[in-house]
This record gives structure tokens, C-alpha cells and sequence, in this order.
């Protein structure tokens, strides 16, 4: 049996993500691919494992040995979600009582990915804020202004999440760098 749940997450709480398949795995729910705001599992026995969540951005050539550092460390590759020219790779590990399975060993490796994500993140938020005027100016030239305030509610709501998520990126690269 297959089952698909809408689940929005935002990149900045990816830790949620990875307890979100932890639990469904533990409910016999297992994690097969993200598509669309939908994380599709495959139904089976319940299995206790660890799920983490890396953002790898590359060459193609690496990638290979990307995944196999991985697997050398016991990580199995589940599925991998394309996103601003890399790629979310998801993995996951048995979990053994009373041990923490971590693929970042350092606070250093972790900060890394986080500024990593927040600044591909900023850059798409810069592109989304150089939108609205020309998308603005486009619908009221036109005469459609009942497009106009749906899309400055969509662009507003897209800004306060970037806004949201940069900040949050920043208290964690802060916390850690402490």
C-alpha cells in the first residue's frame, strides 16, 4: 500500500522533516520520494531509523563519492530532491538504542550547510523581490487590477517566509558559532 502526505516544511527546520519520517517510519510508513509538497511512503513492518536530510551542491562527478562517503558511515541514500542547481539528498540509518546517528560530527560542518542554504535561499528571495514591481507594473498596465492584490498577497506571504527562514538560519549559524 502507497500513501502520499501534504506536509509543508520550510528548509529552515529541516529537523522537523527528519523527525516527521522517523515517526511514520516507526508507524510502518516508509519514506520513498518528495514530490510536490508530498512526501510518498510504501507501507511495511515498523522499523526504528534515523532519518538526515544534507544539501549537496556539487559537481556530478563527486556525487558518486558524495554517497558513498555515506554509505561507508552505515547511511543508506532514499531518495534525492532537486532545488536550486543541488540537490536534497535524504538518508537514512538504523537507529540503535541510546545512539545518536548524526552525519555532521562538527558544529563547523553544520554551519557550513546553513549558510550554504541561507544564502541560495537569499538569492532566490532577491529574485522573488525584483518580481513584484515588474509583475505589478504588468497587471496594472493591463487594466487587471483584481490580479494585482492576489498576486501582493502570494509575493507578501513569500517574502515574510524568506524573511522568516533567513532569520532563523542566522539565530542557528549564531547559536553554534558560540
Amino acid at each position: 500500500m502507497k500513501k502520499s502526505v501534504y506536509k509543508f516544511i520550510t528548509v529552515d527546520n529541516y529537523e522537523k522533516e527528519e523527525c516527521f519520517l522517523k515517526e511514520m517510519a516507526l508507524k510502518g510508513w516508509h519514506f520513498t520520494h518528495y514530490k510536490g509538497l508530498r512526501y510518498h511512503f510504501e507501507q511495511g513492518e515498523s522499523e526504528k531509523v534515523d532519518y538526515r536530510i544534507d544539501y549537496f551542491d556539487g559537481k556530478k562527478e563527486e556525487k558518486e563519492d558524495y554517497a558513498q562517503l555515506f554509505e561507508d558511515a552505515g547511511w543508506t541514500l532514499v531518495t534525492t530532491y532537486p532545488i536550486f542547481d543541488g540537490e536534497w539528498c535524504y538518508f537514512k540509518k538504523e537507529a540503535k538504542d541510546k545512539e545518536v546517528n548524526e552525519i555532521f560530527t562538527d558544529d563547523e560542518s553544520k554551519i557550513m550547510l546553513f549558510k550554504k542554504i541561507r544564502y541560495r535561499w537569499t538569492m532566490y528571495g532577491f529574485l522573488l523581490l525584483a518580481l513584484i514591481p515588474f509583475s505589478l507594473y504588468t497587471t496594472l498596465s493591463r487594466g487587471t487590477l483584481f490580479l494585482s492584490i492576489p498576486m501582493m498577497i502570494l509575493f507578501s506571504s513569500a517574502i515574510v517566509l524568506y524573511i522568516k527562514l533567513w532569520l532563523n538560519l542566522s539565530f542557528k549559524i549564531k547559536r553554534l558559532q558560540k
